[in-house]
This record gives C-alpha cells, sequence and structure tokens, in this order.
C-alpha cells in the first residue's frame, strides 16, 4: 500500500477545472487556497467506494483523538464567519449517521418525485416569461444575473414557501452572502435567517403544500428526541435556500456555454429534442454541478483504491476528475449530448451515497426546462463578448464559476 507523500501538490484552480492533476486513485494534495493537506480521490470508482464508506465521516470530531476542524474549518476561518453563523453551512452537510437521518428525512417530502414532477407548469412558465421578456428587449444581458438566479429563487421559495412579494429580497441575501464581501456577506446571513421566522410562523397558523409546513409538521409528529428546534428549521431553510439558488444557476451557465462551444451537439439535440433528459445527464458529467466535494475523514486506518488512509486523515472528493475518469467513461474529455452511461456508471455530480444531493431531481428538472427554452424553443443565442472575455472567480477549495454570461438572442 502506499504511503503518504512527504510534499503534498498545491492543486490550483485551473487543475481543478480541466481535472488535468492526474488519474491516480489517491494523491496527496492541499486545494487551492488551502494549507490543510488532504487525500484528493479523482478515479470514479474510489470516489464512489469513499463516499459510501461509513468509516469515513465528515465531522472531524468524531474522529477519536482528532484535532482541529480541518479543511471545512480552514475554509471557514479564512472567510471570517463566526462560529455563530456555521450552523447555517453546516446543518446537515457536515453531520453523520443517526443524526444525518434525523435532520434529513424532515426535509424529504418537498423534494419527493411526485412534488417535483408537479411544479414543472410553473417553471416552465417562469424561464418561458423571463426568455420572452429578454428577448423582446433585443440587447444582451446577463444570463447568470438576468435569467439563471431570478429562475432559481422563484422556484425554491415556492418549494419552501416564501411569499413572492418577498423572493427578490430572499434572493438579493443570497447574492450579499455569496459575494464574500465583510459588508455584506453576515448582514446578508442576518437578513435571511431573520426573515425565515415569518414563513414559518404563517405556515403554522395556515399549513400548506411547502417545505415550511413540512417541517412543522413532521417535526410535531416525529418521536421524541427526532424533532427539530426552531434553531434547527431556520437553519435548514437557508441551507437550502442557499444550496437551492447559486449552484445550480453556476451549472446552468456552465452548461449554456459548453453547449454554445460545442454547435454541433445542439444541432443534433434540435433534431431529436426527446433526448435532452439524456443530454443534461452529460452535462452535469461533462461540467459537474460542483467538482470539489466535502472532506471526509477516516474514523479508523482505512485501504481505499491501494492507499493506506490513516485514521483522521481526510480525503477529498474530485468529482469532476471522477466525471472525466477515462477508467469508466470511453472519450471521457468530450461533449457526447447522447451518451449513454454503462449500468451503475452514471455521473457523480450529485455525490454519491448518504450525502447525495436531495435536490437532484429539481436540478435536473430545472435544466431540462431552461435548455428548452434557451436552446431548442430558440436557435439564436450566442456570446456577446469574446469566448476568453468571460469572466471566472476562483473558489477556495475549489475550481472556478462564472460571475457572469453575457449573451444575447
Amino acid at each position: 500500500m502506499t504511503e503518504p507523500t512527504a510534499t503534498p501538490l498545491e492543486l490550483t484552480h485551473a487543475q481543478v477545472d480541466d481535472a488535468s492533476h492526474g488519474h491516480a486513485p489517491l494523491m496527496r494534495v492541499t486545494l487551492p487556497q488551502t494549507q490543510t493537506p488532504v487525500w484528493l480521490a479523482t478515479r470514479y470508482d474510489v470516489v464512489k467506494a469513499a463516499l459510501a464508506d461509513s468509516r469515513f465521516v465528515r465531522d472531524l470530531a468524531k474522529v477519536p483523538g482528532a484535532e482541529g476542524g480541518g479543511v471545512g474549518a480552514e475554509l471557514l476561518d479564512d472567510a471570517g464567519l463566526p462560529q455563530e453563523y456555521r450552523q447555517y453551512l453546516e446543518i446537515l452537510v457536515m453531520v453523520d449517521g443517526p443524526e444525518h437521518t434525523r435532520l434529513r428525512t424532515h426535509v424529504m417530502r418537498a423534494f419527493a418525485p411526485r412534488r417535483i414532477a408537479a411544479l414543472r407548469p410553473r417553471i416552465e412558465h417562469i424561464a418561458q416569461e423571463l426568455a420572452e421578456e429578454l428577448a423582446a428587449k433585443e440587447s444582451e444581458f446577463d444570463l447568470l444575473h438576468a435569467f439563471a438566479y431570478p429562475l432559481m429563487t422563484n422556484v425554491i421559495c415556492e418549494i419552501i414557501g416564501v411569499e413572492e412579494a418577498d423572493r427578490a429580497k430572499v434572493g438579493g441575501w443570497i447574492r450579499d452572502y455569496e459575494s464574500g464581501e465583510p459588508d455584506r456577506f453576515l448582514p446578508g446571513i442576518d437578513h435571511l435567517a431573520a426573515y425565515i421566522d415569518g414563513p414559518l410562523d404563517r405556515r403554522a397558523a395556515a399549513p400548506a403544500e411547502d417545505l415550511a409546513s413540512d417541517l412543522l409538521r413532521s417535526s410535531a409528529e416525529a418521536e421524541e428526541g427526532q424533532r427539530l428546534s426552531r434553531q434547527e428549521m431556520i437553519a435548514l431553510v437557508f441551507l437550502l435556500v442557499n444550496t437551492g439558488i447559486a449552484p445550480p444557476a453556476f451549472f446552468i451557465s456552465d452548461a449554456v456555454l459548453a453547449l454554445l462551444d460545442h454547435p454541433r451537439e445542439v444541432a443534433r439535440l434540435r433534431a431529436e429534442p426527446e433526448l435532452l433528459p439524456r443530454a443534461v445527464q452529460e452535462l452535469l458529467r461533462y461540467v459537474s454541478a460542483v467538482r470539489i466535494g466535502a472532506t471526509l475523514y477516516a474514523t479508523e486506518d482505512v485501504e481505499l483504491g491501494g492507499v493506506l488512509v490513516r485514521r483522521g486523515e481526510g480525503v477529498t472528493s474530485g468529482l469532476l476528475a471522477a466525471n472525466r475518469d477515462p477508467g469508466t467513461f470511453d472519450d471521457a474529455g468530450r461533449l457526447d449530448l447522447f451518451r449513454e452511461a454503462a449500468r451503475g456508471a452514471g455521473h457523480v455530480a450529485y455525490g454519491h451515497g448518504a450525502h447525495r444531493c436531495i435536490g437532484a431531481a429539481l436540478a435536473n428538472l430545472q435544466a431540462e426546462v431552461i435548455l428548452d427554452q434557451l436552446l431548442l424553443r430558440r436557435d439564436g443565442l450566442a456570446l456577446a463578448v469574446a469566448r476568453d472575455a468571460v469572466e471566472r472567480i476562483g473558489f477556495a477549495g475549489d475550481g472556478t464559476y462564472p460571475i457572469g454570461l453575457p449573451v444575447r438572442f
């Protein structure tokens, strides 16, 4: 078995983006803008094995004898996030085992296939209205800020139970938080956390088919010890609003950019639009909604991919690298919208195992509706700037994401 190397590779944002760090089972690295060494899993089978292995946990405090908070704590410390705010980012995401099951169970109903499928007409209506409004202006627009963000904000707010008149405010607070700017991101958290009490109070008096009602109902019906505190409800709603807006909006921007880079693939899809669901899965594989997964920590010595991972060491999943693994996908670096994955070898853009993204079905539906509206029902979408002028920003511990996508119809 392989032992750790003396000097970890200092991974760059560019290497994360193009998966150019190779496909060794595990590599000793530091993620971009971090100092804590981790094992990076880049091979598809190793990533899935790590994500499904209960000997790995996300909470380093659960590892006997471990000290410090690991990569996650380093990132939050560097961002200047005070301890009292961390519940909004760590709840559900950074817990394991029975506690993770308890929290996840309370939000599952809102993301059940039946409830998500029922949203299609509403999502189609929002997408059509936005597209028609932007097309009527006959000028360039920012696909991320003028289309993706408003759509994602409206949809997740509808799922949660946010009044339509308040949705622009909610989206603004999330963008304040995502900005990372000291005078914006903490106020953004404060405003949204304080606001969430309102929908919970309204649904306590008048339940409806939305997440706020689900949390109240599910908690009331749960056994002692399985119920949610009010603060847990607020933190769960905050997390779902946050993850329901920015990541899918970034993915849509990257997916559209990839399609504009591959006009022949778009032409093929227009000729066979019924294959759009398969095309969305290929885009998820090709660009990945999230490129680097949360770090897992070994609770005991574990052999993973022929490497001995010592107790307390971190393993980070290179999700994009796994999706570009040539040992699993033929011609893995090529976008093929009609690619049909082998059984059991679908992409891991949504993660794998107990922490697989709870909103995967929603993200799939939104992508299908948006790409249909922008590229299949219309044939004129094009970049409004030179390809190398598209601006991106590197996220600490991750790759880069678009900060805007200027296009025109």
